[in-house]
């Protein structure tokens, strides 16, 4: 089975599910608002799904470099078909938080054991571009994901919106069934069994620990800021601006449609000037967007601050995936992306619920800074220590 088969498999499947996640966003914060006394509670119900992506995500990872990919990412999205039509079932808050934890269990088979699938068959030098190139599957889905959910709860019915996502991930399932072979074949010659994940990670350590603690923390703030705009603009943007469900699903749109687009170029670009250097600037803007929401009082205004989140994603995403991937191809790819995927889940788990707090305390228009300030204390971290770590082999090569 040829590698450009194995890749447009695995790109099925994560646009295809992650469309059906995307379906949640516009209309859970409101459906949990039923069940929900506060937004502490608003930001539990979101956090523990990122909460058990990010305990199962490593474990899983380095199991995939043990026994094979395909059985993870088929059991996580026979898990996800099942777990969708649990939240019309659901009546607490305590039984959307099971349901929830559930389907973060699915989430952790899924994304990450597809990008060890996909950094094993990067060509060297051209990371970026192919990382790239495969996560705007994941950024397209949760893009258009958002407008069918809006559409589908303002002319039809939250049910319809949460059968929706159980339809898209059981279509996902039988594409990856059918196409997804057990084993990868490679790149022509040029990866060794290591970088195919045919023999055990070996433990991160000295130099490559500290870059990968280091790509750990920059995406856990970027993380937090995410979970800030992703759980709280929502409510910002109805309860404060009065937009509709579908307007919402707009903004979400935007935002991902332009990373999605940008994916692909950008990593080229990325692969050309230096990972470190896309990071920067893609974080930056990020900061720099999140901090004037507060301010932002009109649709339009909301929109073009969805645009440059977008085009600070297209930065930062296949720069950061890149990084993981120089890494994991010494020290084993499910590992390490197991380990970088939680880096996400932990932030994304985290940052509802401390925006939850801040919005309980200060208000919802001290959220956004404080995420723009997080955001920039990762970066700043990041480029400290492969800095200093990059000094430091020059000065042992001289």
């Amino acid at each position: 089975m040829s590698i450009k088969r194995v890749f447009l498999s695995l790109y099925a499947a994560v646009f295809i599910s992650s469309l059906g996640l995307g379906i949640l966003s516009p209309i859970l914060p409101s459906y949990v608002e039923h069940f929900a006394a506060s937004s502490t509670v608003l930001g539990l119900v979101f956090g523990i799904y990122s909460a058990s992506r990010t305990i199962f995500m490593v474990p899983v990872g380095r199991l995939s470099d043990r026994i094979g990919r395909k059985v993870f990412i088929v059991t996580g999205l026979a898990l996800f078909t099942v777990v969708s039509p649990l939240y019309i079932a659901a009546s607490s808050t305590t039984q959307l938080m099971l349901v929830r934890f559930l389907q973060g269990i699915a989430a952790a088979m899924l994304m990450p054991v597809a990008m060890s699938y996909i950094g094993d068959l990067a060509p060297r030098g051209r990371e970026g571009m192919t990382m790239g190139a495969f996560t705007s599957a994941f950024f397209a889905g949760l893009g258009f994901g958002p407008l069918i959910g809006g559409f589908l709860r303002d002319v039809y019915t939250m049910k319809a919106a949460f059968l929706g996502m159980g339809c898209m991930s059981l279509a996902a399932l039988v594409i990856t069934l059918m196409t997804l072979p057990p084993s990868i074949p490679g790149p022509s010659g040029a990866t060794p069994d290591r970088e195919r994940g045919k023999v055990p990670a070996e433990p991160v350590v000295g130099h490559l620990g500290l870059r990968l603690a280091a790509l750990f923390l920059f995406r856990f703030s970027r993380a937090v800021g995410i979970g800030f705009t992703w759980v709280l603009m929502p409510l910002y943007a109805v309860n404060s601006l009065g937009l509709s469900s579908l307007q919402v699903g707009v903004l979400l749109s935007v935002n991902t449609f332009l990373t999605t687009f940008l994916q692909g170029f950008m990593g080229h670009v990325s692969d050309r000037i230096g990972h470190m250097r896309s990071i920067s600037m893609g974080s930056l803007a990020a900061a720099a967007g999140m901090s004037i929401i507060s301010w932002t009082t009109s649709f339009e205004g909301l929109v073009a601050v969805s645009l440059a989140l977008g085009l600070a994603g297209a930065f930062i995403v296949p720069a950061g995936s890149a990084l993981a991937v120089e890494i994991g191809r010494k020290k084993g790819m499910g590992s390490v992306m197991g380990i970088y995927g939680a880096s996400l889940s932990l932030g994304t788990m985290l940052g509802p619920v401390a925006g939850g707090v801040i919005t309980d305390l200060w208000g919802i228009q001290t959220v956004f800074p404080v995420g723009g300030i997080i955001g920039v204390a990762g970066w700043a971290f990041l480029c400290l220590t492969y800095g200093w770590l990059n000094y430091r082999d020059s000065q042992r090569t001289a």
